[in-house]
Order: C-alpha cells, then sequence, then structure tokens
C-alpha cells in the first residue's frame, strides 16, 4: 500500500463526507485516532465517537477507513476476536480488556462500557485490517466532571502482583531499554506451580504493555516454557482452545522498549473458567 501522511487521510474523508458522523438525534464529535502500536507505522484512520445512554454509561463505536476514504468491512480474526478493545483509566489502575460487537455492514465496533467518575480513559482499538496488518490507534474518552487530582500510578518496579488465588512472578521487573529479550513467567497457587490453568483466546497468556510517558501500546503472548512442541500462536487463525491446559511456566518475547516506567498486565484462565489479570509497574532504563 502507498504510505501516506495522517494529514492526507483526514482530507480524504473530510471530502468524502465521512470526517462527521451522526447519531440519531445526537451528534458527537468523532476523534481521529492516534497511532500507538510500538514499532509500527499508520496505514489506515481510524474513528472514534461515544453514543452517551445514561450518565457515566456509553456505547463506545470505532469505524475505520482506507485512504480513499471507504470504510473498511473485512478483518482478519486476531487470537479469536476481530477487535480487542482496551480501555485504561488515566491512573494506569484499571484495565479492562474487551471484544466488541461489528456490524459488517457499516463497519462499526461497538462496546457498552460504564466509567468512575472524575476520570478519564485511554482507549486502544487494536485490529488487523485484512491485507494490512496489525493496526493500533488511541483514543481519550473525556471525564464527565473535574478530573481527578489523584497521581497517575508509578509504583516501583517489582516482579511479582497477585490476582485472586495466583501469584504471578516475572524473571525481572527492571529491563534495559531498546534491547528485544525474553522475560520469563511463573504462576503460583497456593505456594505452587499452578496446575489448573487454561489458555484464554488462544494464547497462554496476554501481555499488555503502556509506556506511562508516551502510551505506547505493545501486546504480546506468552508461550510455555518446556511443552513438547512449545505452544506457538499462528497470527490470524480462529483457535478454539479454551479447554487446553497452559502453563505454569512461560516466556514472552519483547521487542526493544524505549526507557521509561511501564504499566504491564497479563491475563490468564485459571480454575473455573475465570480470567485473572496480574498488574506490574515496570522500569526500562
Amino acid at each position: 500500500m502507498e504510505r501516506f501522511t495522517r494529514r492526507r487521510l483526514i482530507g480524504a474523508l473530510a471530502a468524502s463526507g465521512l470526517a462527521a458522523i451522526s447519531l440519531g438525534a445526537i451528534r458527537t464529535e468523532t476523534q481521529s485516532g492516534a497511532f500507538a502500536l510500538l514499532g509500527g507505522s499508520p496505514s489506515i484512520i481510524s474513528t472514534f465517537w461515544t453514543d452517551h445512554s445514561n450518565g457515566l454509561s456509553a456505547t463506545l463505536k470505532v469505524r475505520q477507513f482506507q485512504p480513499d476514504g471507504k470504510p473498511i468491512l473485512h478483518y482478519e480474526i486476531d487470537m479469536q476476536r476481530l477487535m480487542h478493545l482496551v480501555v485504561i483509566r488515566d491512573d494506569f489502575a484499571t484495565f479492562a480488556h474487551l471484544h466488541p460487537s461489528f456490524d459488517a455492514t457499516t463497519g462499526t465496533f461497538w462496546q457498552p462500557f460504564t466509567k468512575e467518575p472524575k476520570h478519564r480513559y485511554y482507549i486502544y482499538a487494536d485490529t488487523t485490517p485484512r491485507g494490512i496488518g496489525q493496526q493500533v490507534f488511541r483514543f481519550m474518552l473525556d471525564s464527565d466532571g473535574p478530573v481527578t487530582t489523584a497521581p497517575v500510578v508509578r509504583d516501583a518496579p517489582v516482579a511479582s502482583a497477585t490476582a485472586g488465588p495466583y501469584a504471578v512472578t516475572l524473571g525481572a521487573a527492571t529491563f534495559a531499554a531498546d534491547k528485544p529479550q525474553s522475560v520469563s513467567l511463573t504462576i503460583f497457587k497456593d505456594g505452587k506451580p499452578a496446575g489448573d490453568l487454561g489458555t484464554y483466546l488462544g494464547a497462554a497468556a496476554h501481555a499488555v504493555f503502556i509506556n506511562t510517558r508516551t502510551l505506547a501500546y505493545v501486546h504480546v503472548h506468552p508461550t510455555v516454557r518446556g511443552a513438547q512442541g512449545e505452544m506457538h500462536m499462528a497470527s490470524g487463525a480462529e483457535m478454539e482452545m479454551s479447554d487446553a491446559t497452559a502453563g505454569p511456566s512461560m516466556t514472552m518475547s519483547l521487542p526493544g522498549l524505549p526507557a521509561a516506567p511501564y504499566k504491564l498486565w497479563i491475563q490468564f484462565r485459571g480454575g473455573g473458567d475465570r480470567v485473572y489479570t496480574a498488574p506490574f509497574t515496570l522500569l526500562v532504563r
């Protein structure tokens, strides 16, 4: 695909009449997303708006376009879903990994969401448009009132975290900047390596990193260490592996991360078919 600038994309959308979206009697301002995938480059334009229904509750909507202004209607399935929508509170204290519904006629993704008062949210739309490859755009969901003055969560780096009855331990909490590396990951339950883990969305686990300075996004999938024919997931393939076992010892391969504090959330499926999320603060220097 021919490379192009963000300004040219916005101009193409404006010319085609797609830059503003009307929602019945409610007209909302449409945001153009900021490209957020570390190491990638934008090949499309991604737009976001909300349809408010009641107080703090709203329907989040995302629609994406080709350079010529045509809506994108076809996406590859990545880890069993068309879109991974990651929603993070502005102090990095909460994390949601959602999977919006998709209207294939208009190319619109939609997801109900209820926010907390006095907070804004960073919203990351992670998709793989057919023939284009992975695209991740960031949006801002504004607060409905004065924003809280609570400090952003940037605790000292710690290599362990709890999630329900599980303890998750990383091989390190401080990493060298701009250097690809592998990081070990182990999940314990009752002081022993967990034996009741299953795959989640076709992977042993999911790990989302956010640079707290630049808000850049990285999403990787740990693989099981020592398993026969280690668990490597093929991108774009729809897999039904919810009954497969996973862990407890894994490895995740990281790209070279720029120096900054990072928030990391590791998600995995535990006993009772429940998904757990372990939060970390890391330092890359």
